[in-house]
């Protein structure tokens, strides 16, 4: 199995080294070309030649050598021989580094065939002898060019080169030593400056023919090499942001699965870097509140994330607010008569048909307490006509659970208690240990409100500041002042629905 799995990335590793030694092999093709151009204009072709073997030597020895050792640590990284920490740093260098690598071997070699005939070595295309204004701002710009050329080019072979490591590997660049700005600045004054460099050489140093001639050869030159450095320019810098733009489309969908491979260690690279910490966090925050909406409330798991003060905590609210419990009749004594597999099977099942009416109408579950459930309307998550939609949630529990049956036991008769009261909602607990919670005296009314159907053999109890905030006072069954345990005066209750 492991043998399968290392001949896969060794399978697709040749095409990614060979486009290395393709970009680095490029400015030997355009020598070649011009090589022949030259030639055909000056009806020498016996100078193709000795021009050809000396970019050779330069171009593909020298620049060939240079590429096999830049490229080596990745190579090693791909086959499994070191760890991408110790390849990590060729990687984000290699643009800079092979265009020391060309700008060691252009050099010299440019210099050698501009200066042949002075030399009297005779083996380039140099058919007239130039001045040395001439060679000077010839090597520097052809110098220049090939360098530069040579940078975009490889930044967009390593755009490739980092996004198949990514997809195959899973690495990503860390290390950001280069600036955007830079790369930017270099290629534009090049491409601003180049055309004019020569020109200028050409009109300081010859007149008539010769002048016209050159600055013929220099402006052709100058808009082909432009057009070359354009396009890789383009193709290094523009698939970056392209990327970038699609992954946060992306997010923007709420697909919080996108990462982004890291291609530059510029500020691209960097953004880059930041996108994928932030999908990441995003994607934390998102399974935080999915998780905690399985412990709490999905609106007390919002609040949690998003309304929350220095400390961490769940600012205080104040606010009025519907309060339901709800009992099941009797389910002390049958959990004591059936296994806790099936009791807790029957809660599982009681509580699945009760909870999503509650949500259906605007209500919040806060807590569990045994076989019942404490659920608010208009806090924490806002409820217009909240004690209507309580009410109408109670109904639409007992039609509910009249439906049944739960496990052998069949239907279950629940008891509710509905208040409407000012509660405040508040964050409690230890520094290590936190519970967000209803307080309030109205929260106390409407759990002994629920405990009165006992003695009122009801299903809905409702308190007559309930009924009246929902305007139903005459559709309820007024059954009179109760006494509350631990309230100092009665409260006026009311039968909803059927007994």
């Amino acid at each position: 199995m492991t043998a399968s799995i290392d001949a896969a990335p060794r399978a697709t590793f040749p095409p990614i080294i060979r486009r290395y030694y393709l970009a680095m092999g490029v400015p030997f093709m355009i020598d070649a070309i011009t090589t022949g151009a030259y030639a055909v204009i000056y009806r020498a072709p016996e100078s193709i030649p000795p021009s050809i073997l000396l970019a050779a030597v330069f171009l593909v020895l020298g620049v060939g050598i240079g590429a096999y050792f830049l490229i080596r640590p990745i190579r090693r990284f791909i086959a499994g021989e070191i760890s991408f920490a110790e390849a990590e740093r060729a990687l984000a260098s290699l643009p800079r580094r092979s265009c020391a690598v060309m700008a060691v071997c252009y050099a010299p070699m440019i210099m050698l065939r501009l200066a042949s005939r002075r030399l009297g070595l005779h083996f380039g295309v140099v058919l007239e002898d130039p001045t040395w204004l001439d060679l000077i701002t010839s090597f520097l710009v052809l110098t220049g060019y090939n360098v530069v050329l040579t940078f975009f080019m490889v930044s967009a072979y390593l755009d490739q080169l980092c996004e198949h490591l990514f997809a195959t590997r899973g690495v990503n660049l860390g290390v950001f030593h280069g600036r955007f700005r830079r790369k930017i600045a270099v290629a534009m004054l090049f491409v601003a400056f180049a055309g004019i460099i020569l020109l200028s050489g050409d009109i300081a140093s010859y007149d008539g023919a010769r002048l016209i001639r050159e600055a013929s050869m220099d402006i052709v030159a100058s808009t082909t090499g432009i057009m070359f450095i354009f396009f890789w320019i383009n193709h290094a810098l523009s698939r970056p942001v392209m990327r970038l733009d699609h992954g946060m489309r992306l997010v923007a969908k709420g697909d919080y699965q996108v990462r982004l491979p890291v291609t530059s260690d510029d500020e691209m690279g960097h953004a880059a870097g930041r996108f994928n910490e932030m999908v990441e966090g995003l994607s934390e925050r998102a399974y935080l509140r999915d998780t905690f909406g399985k412990y709490v409330s999905t609106s007390v798991a919002a609040a949690i994330l998003d309304n929350r003060d220095r400390a961490g905590r769940v600012v205080d609210t104040t606010a009025e607010a519907t309060l339901m419990f709800t009992d099941i009749e009797g389910f002390t004594g049958l959990s004591e008569r059936i296994p806790p597999a099936e009791v807790a099977g029957i809660l599982n099942g009681y509580l699945g048909a009760v909870v999503p009416v509650i949500q259906k109408h605007g209500g919040v579950v806060n807590s569990f307490i045994g076989d019942g459930l404490f659920a608010s309307f208009n806090l924490p998550l806002p409820c217009e006509n909240h004690a209507l939609r309580a009410i109408e949630a109670a109904v639409d529990i007992q039609q509910a659970l009249a439906v049944g049956p739960f496990s052998s036991v069949g239907a279950l008769r629940t008891r509710i208690g509905l208040n409407t009261g000012t509660v405040i909602g508040v964050t409690i607990g230890t520094e290590n240990r936190l519970n967000y919670t209803l307080l309030g005296d109205a929260v106390n009314v409407a759990s002994r409100v629920e405990q009165l159907n006992k003695h009122f053999n009801t299903k809905i109890l409702a308190t007559e500041s309930t009924v009246r905030a929902a305007g139903v006072l005459q559709d309820g069954a007024r059954l009179g002042v109760a006494e509350l345990r631990g309230h100092e005066s009665g409260v006026v209750v009311y039968r909803i629905g059927p007994a």
